[in-house]
Parts: structure tokens; C-alpha cells; sequence
């Protein structure tokens, strides 16, 4: 099935629109719950979608050819169920009412778009870049890779505390806890992938071949990265860390640029297999639980000394990536 495969400028406005402009107005009554105090979870879990949604919304603007329009439909209909949750949150407030409603269509909708994705053509699916590529146990063994590093990372990390941080560590995992959070993870993935499919749609399978394209494999990928932290300001600002906004910011940045590189050289190491950089953003984000036994990530603090550790670490392990062959080909028309 031949499909355009270049975006043009109307497409790209449209893009970014919706992917930039709805979060950062979001943000607006982001900060009144947050000030208020009220649960500001639904704002997080709504602008996975938007990247996602802001591709969809340009290819049917332009009126492409062949598109996998019930799936479309379907991630547009979560995403604005996701944004009416988000507002109520702020008009009716509820501690759980509301994030368990967005739950709800998470879920419901993961199970649908399955069902939508299967049941389509595949070459329609492979058109727009949804259908399953290259070798499983490849894919898999990349996700495996990103896994070591991160949880070398970690270990580095928790080690340079100090004797008894470094002891209380090893006997969490020790205890079954952490491994009875890892088995979870697997089922968990297929019914809460489409908020990871919302980000990795926008950014991985839309915009870095657009910006690579313009600006060159590394440079495009860099200023991907430095964008994608960008996008994240609302949150920084109002959700991850209130009380120091611009350290989270920065470390929104370092991580959205070198864990960037290694997602984007895994997806195009692995046939441009979006599901690829979908299951790794799934596990930086769920395996949380999974290191630290918590997966609050609203309201930290942070200090200037912990984000120059972490940039050093993450700088270490990722960005020599950046120097494979995968950034030295040209882009992909």
C-alpha cells in the first residue's frame, strides 16, 4: 500500500498544535489544582496522549489515503475522555474518582485498540508505522539492554549513598517484592500501552524523522530530545516537583535527550519498530516500582548534586549510542 511518507508544513502545524499547545494550556488549570492542592495525577496520565493524538489529528486534516481510521478515532475519543477527566478533576474534586475514571478508559481502550489493530489490514497497519516488525526475540533483546543499563544505573546511583543505603537496597531485593512487581509488569503492558503508543507515536514514529530530516541524524535527535523535555514544563512546573521546578526541568532535559538517543536507535536498529520504543518507554516509566518499591513521581525534591550524578550516569551509559552506525545512515525518506 503506497502512502505519502514526508509530512508537509500543514501537517507539521497541525502536529504541533496539539502535541505542544494542548499541554502547555492544560497547564493552566494544572496550576490551580496543584495550588489547591487537589490530586493533579489525571494531567499526567492525559498528556501521554497528545503527541499520539496530534499525528492523527494532522494525517486526517490532510485527508491521507488508507489510514487506520478506528484506531485513530478510538485514541482521540481516550484523549478527550482524558482531558474532560482532567478538568472535572479541578471543577469536582475527587482523590480518586477521577484518576480511577481515566483508568478505566486506559484499559477499556487498550483492550478496544487491540482488537482494532488486529482486526485491520496489515498493510494498513504497516502504512502507518503500527505493525509489528523485524524479529521478536531481537526486539526483546534490546528492551533486555535498556533493562542492564537502567538498573546499572540505579545500583551506581543507590551504592554512592553510602554503606547503609547500599545494604538496605540488597535487602529489598532480597525480599519477593520486587520480583512480584516485575512478573505484573508483563500482562500489565497490553492493557496501559496506549498512553506509551501516545508519546512514542508523536515522537519517535513523527517527529525525529521529520527534524532528522532537516537537520541530520544526531542533530535531530538531540534537538528531539531537548523538545521532549520542553513539552514536560507544565508537569515540572506543577506536578513532578513544584518546589524545584527548574532542577526538574534541567533533569526533564538530560534524560529526555540520552534516554532519546538509545529509543531512537533502538527503533531504527529494530526495522523502525514503533512497539519497540512503546515497551522501553513502558518499562523506564513502570519499572520504578519495580527499583524503588514507589511509584510516586509528584512532588520531589531535588538537588542540584542529584542531578549532576544522574546526568553523569545517564551521560555515561547512553550517549555512546549516539556514535553507532544507526546515526551515521542517512534518514529515511
Amino acid at each position: 500500500m503506497k502512502v505519502p511518507t514526508q509530512t508537509n508544513k500543514k501537517e507539521l502545524t497541525v502536529f504541533l498544535l496539539v502535541a505542544f499547545g494542548v499541554p502547555y494550556l492544560m497547564g493552566i488549570p494544572l496550576a490551580i489544582a496543584q495550588r489547591a492542592g487537589l490530586n493533579t495525577s489525571c494531567f499526567a496520565n492525559a498528556q501521554m496522549m497528545y503527541p499520539a493524538a496530534g499525528v492523527m489529528v494532522a494525517y486526517l486534516v490532510a485527508k491521507r489515503r488508507e489510514l487506520p481510521v478506528r484506531f485513530f478515532v478510538l485514541h482521540l475519543l481516550a484523549t478527550v475522555l482524558c482531558v474532560g477527566a482532567s478538568l472535572l478533576s479541578v471543577l469536582y474534586p475527587s482523590d480518586t474518582l477521577w484518576l480511577l475514571f481515566i483508568n478505566i478508559v486506559m484499559v477499556g481502550g487498550a483492550l478496544l485498540a487491540w482488537i482494532l489493530l488486529l482486526s485491520d489490514k496489515k498493510e494498513r497497519r504497516a502504512a502507518y508505522g503500527l505493525r509489528w516488525r523485524g524479529k521478536g526475540r531481537f526486539a526483546l533483546g534490546v528492551c533486555a539492554l535498556f533493562l542492564l543499563l537502567k538498573t546499572v544505573i540505579v545500583f551506581v546511583a543507590v551504592a554512592l549513598e553510602g554503606a547503609t543505603a547500599w545494604n538496605d537496597y540488597l535487602a529489598y531485593w532480597a525480599s519477593f517484592v520486587p520480583w512480584m512487581y516485575a512478573l505484573l509488569l508483563i500482562p500489565n503492558f497490553f492493557l496501559s500501552f496506549l498512553p506509551f503508543l501516545g508519546e512514542e507515536y508523536g515522537w519517535r514514529y513523527y517527529l525525529t524523522p521529520v527534524l532528522q530530516e532537516r537537520f541530520g541524524k544526531r542533530r535531530g535527535v538531540l534537538l528531539l530530545g531537548v523538545l521532549w523535555g520542553l513539552w514536560h514544563l507544565p508537569l515540572n512546573l506543577f506536578f513532578y516537583s513544584p518546589q524545584t521546578s527548574l532542577q526538574s526541568l534541567i533533569i526533564q532535559i538530560v534524560t529526555c535527550i540520552t534516554a532519546g538517543i538509545f529509543f531512537t536507535f533502538a527503533y531504527e536498529l529494530c526495522d523502525r519498530n514503533i512497539w519497540v520504543p512503546v515497551l522501553l518507554h513502558y518499562l523506564n516509566n513502570n519499572m520504578i516500582l519495580v527499583w524503588y518499591g514507589s511509584a510516586e513521581i509528584s512532588n520531589q525534591v531535588y538537588s542540584w548534586s542529584g542531578i549532576a550524578l544522574t546526568a553523569v550516569l545517564y551521560s555515561i551509559v547512553f550517549l555512546p549510542f549516539l556514535a553507532s552506525k544507526t546515526f551515521r545512515k542517512k534518514p529515511v525518506a
